[in-house]
């Protein structure tokens, strides 16, 4: 007998939101947060496609977790995200690039690890639309700032307003080479505003990915520390590269575009832990996500962390 996505879906969420209730019966806390920002113009200098995402994540669980548990649902992230695609130029698009769009996404996700392997699964829901007023905050902030606006045919062409249940599946094994470098490929899939499966890796060097719990920007794909203070002082590298078969999107919606083939990033950052917080910079290159778009971008990520 066959089960419909729609039906896993709301299963996940059933369990995770079963986990959540029986918080009080885990001795669970809050365990910390964590905010990564995504940006074309802190990568290229430039405000076009990917423009604009965040993804803040909010852990909970055990008191005294460093490490992954064994149990699905004894870690409890709730990630919220914002997300702005654009044309490359604001004013007056080109004929056939893309059309604006502002997205949301709220999720419950679990942590876990087994047999090492770690593990993310999520379900919530994603939204794009007017009806967000991302798009229409992003527009106010530009007028206040002096920066370039969008067009009202722009505003007025976005990508109408339509919610998906969101579900997201990442596997990841961590081989370590040394005492400082380690190896990471992940396999993940998602089904919402947009269905894809992805494989890729990461190269992580430092003290900063040794333990806690890792989650993933959905625009950049660059990996960010969720527990607080957990990272060591020091120094910290990373470089990653992924490639996706993305199979639908509502922000690219057919026939009006074709997807391209294969969808590529290839990530590096830099992490500095101190004794009052930490600071996170990544670059990362995306590949065309559609046939009519004429070149990739460079996006950049931050992070700031205080520690109080």
């Amino acid at each position: 007998m066959s089960v419909s996505p729609a039906r896993l879906l709301a299963a996940l969420i059933l369990s995770l939101a079963a986990s959540a209730v029986s918080a009080q019966d885990r001795s669970w806390t809050y365990l910390g947060w964590a905010n990564i920002t995504t940006n074309d113009g802190t990568g290229d200098f430039q405000d076009r496609w990917q423009s604009f995402s965040t993804s803040t994540s909010f852990l909970f669980g055990p008191e005294g977790t460093r490490e992954l548990p064994y149990a699905f649902g004894d870690l409890i992230e709730v990630r919220l995200g914002t997300q702005i695609v654009t044309p490359a130029n604001t004013l007056t698009p080109a004929p056939g690039d893309r059309r604006a769009a502002g997205a949301l996404r709220a999720g419950l996700f679990t942590h876990f690890a087994r047999g090492g392997w770690d593990f993310g699964l999520g379900a919530g829901a994603e939204a794009v639309g007017p009806s967000t007023q991302v798009l229409a905050l992003q527009d106010r902030f530009h007028s206040v700032a002096g920066f370039d606006r969008l067009a009202p045919a722009v505003l007025a062409g976005q990508i109408g307003n339509a919610v998906r249940p969101m579900g997201h599946a990442e596997a990841a094994y961590a081989i370590a080479i040394g005492d400082e470098m380690t190896f990471r490929p992940f396999a993940e899939a998602h089904v919402g505003l947009e269905a894809y499966a992805r494989v890729g890796f990461d190269l992580l060097v430092g003290p900063g990915y040794r333990s806690g719990v890792i989650a993933r920007d959905y625009v950049s794909g660059q990996p960010y520390q969720i527990l607080k203070d957990v990272n060591e002082p020091g120094v910290s590298f990373l470089f990653g590269a992924d490639l996706a078969r993305v199979f639908s999107s509502a922000l690219l919606p057919d026939p009006a575009y074709t997807l391209t083939p294969a969808r590529a990033r290839v990530r590096g950052g830099l992490l500095v832990d101190g004794e009052v917080g930490s600071v996170f910079y990544g670059l990362t290159y995306l590949s065309p996500e559609f046939t009519a778009q004429p070149e990739g971008q460079f996006v950049g990520s931050v992070q700031i962390r205080l520690k109080f």
